[in-house]
């Protein structure tokens, strides 16, 4: 198998725009840059050149998608373009079909149109009856991107249920990419020496207790309780809180326990160096998550890459593979569950150590970019070894 030399990514949002489906997309063209491919980016985004990626400018209108085609034709045929979708990223509140019919078309040119499934489409209810639009229009976008796509990715295999039903007969097994940590690991342990000890880790019994995501309202409620009882009397362990939310969150942590008020730190959004030793200084993690951890998390995997132990959930998405890992998995909904797990291991530095680096070489072998680039460019888990069915 000989696998593309140049990529065509599409995505809508890309750096400098905050986002997963952008940073992750920033990382995987930089990533297949490192295995000498070229890499061409379609974005929303200024146009910019560096390290064998370049990023072209793009609209995902009628006159936008017209003029991509245009320009993607002035580059070799066949192209291999890999679009990386969600419903909600390509604009039109979530029904842009004309940019599904335009992936479709591509194809019918003789494009190789692959694309990574983040999300496939919102579910039917009866709560919100109005969304039901939405959930139809969904499913024919997916729908005509299966029909277009040689390969279909996604980033978790409970996607494959949702999406076989609207695959066509000829689209072989649907791959697993998972999203990686899209925060790189840096080496400096003076800083964290010196954040651990502003922190004053450095004092017997005290403890940094992490937690990094966007505390959002299904997490926030299962995150609050647990925080308060991990920090209750006679703990002095700080809580620190990463993440956009994290300032509002600790106000709302403060609420709930004045006394808490120099034991809660949110130091809001940083830079991914500054994130990194952040990460590094906490002796434990809490990320639980309401249908559980899994490789869509990307929040759960900057832990485990930064070998942080970590204290998470079990959930309907969870992977089978977290089941077979030195990982403890708590139900999503019981908080004073992960506060015992966490407390128990805040008295135990060995096992904590163990986690920490049974985490991450879990990581490693699951979930980091060499997995995705081994998929990518030789269809399989480790070079040489094929992807059987359903792996």
């Amino acid at each position: 198998m000989t696998p593309p030399r140049v990529w065509h990514l599409v995505t809508g949002e890309y750096p400098p725009a905050s986002g997963g489906v952008g940073e992750y997309t920033h990382a995987l063209a930089h990533a297949l840059a490192g295995e000498g491919c070229r890499v061409h980016v379609w974005a929303p985004a200024e146009p910019s050149a560096e390290r064998r990626v370049e990023v072209h400018p793009a609209a995902f209108d009628g006159e936008g998608l017209r003029r991509m085609s245009a320009e993607m034709e002035a580059f070799p045929a066949p192209r291999t373009l890999l679009l990386q979708y969600a419903p909600q990223a390509f604009g039109r509140r979530g029904m842009n079909a004309a940019f599904c019919r335009w992936a479709l078309r591509r194809a019918e040119a003789g494009d190789d149109v692959r694309v990574m499934f983040h999300e496939p489409y919102v579910q039917f209810g009866i709560r919100r009856p109005q969304r039901n639009v939405l959930a139809a229009a969904n499913r024919w976008m997916a729908m005509l991107l299966l029909r277009a796509a040689r390969a279909a990715y996604m980033s978790t295999p409970a996607w494959e249920r949702l999406l076989r039903p609207w695959a066509p007969r000829r689209l072989g097994p649907m791959r697993w990419l998972p999203i990686p940590s899209t925060v790189p690991r840096v080496d400096d342990p003076e800083g964290v020496a010196v954040l651990r000890a502003r922190l004053g880790a450095n004092r017997p019994g005290r403890h940094v207790v992490g937690h990094f995501g966007t505390y959002g309202g299904m997490i926030a409620p299962l995150l609050e309780p647990a925080l308060l009882a991990i920090l209750a009397p006679p703990s002095t362990s700080v809580a620190l809180l990463l993440g956009d939310g994290g300032p509002a969150f600790a106000q709302r942590l403060i609420a709930a326990d004045p006394a808490l008020a120099d034991r809660v730190v949110a130091p809001g959004r940083l830079p991914h160096d500054r994130l990194s030793v952040h990460l590094q200084a906490c002796d434990l993690a809490i990320q639980p998550y309401p249908d559980g951890a899994s490789a869509r998390r990307t929040t759960v995997m900057a832990m485990l890459s930064h070998g942080v132990p970590v204290v998470t959930t079990q959930g309907r998405f969870t992977e089978p593979e977290w089941r077979a890992a030195e990982i403890p998995l708590l139900p999503a909904g019981d908080a004073s569950a992960l506060a015992s797990e966490a407390l128990d291991l805040l008295d135990d530095a060995p096992r904590r150590r163990a986690l920490g680096t049974a985490g991450r070489a879990f990581y490693e072998r699951s979930f980091s970019m060499r997995r995705t680039l081994d998929v990518l460019l030789w269809g399989s888990d480790a070079r040489g070894e094929r992807l059987g069915k359903g792996e």
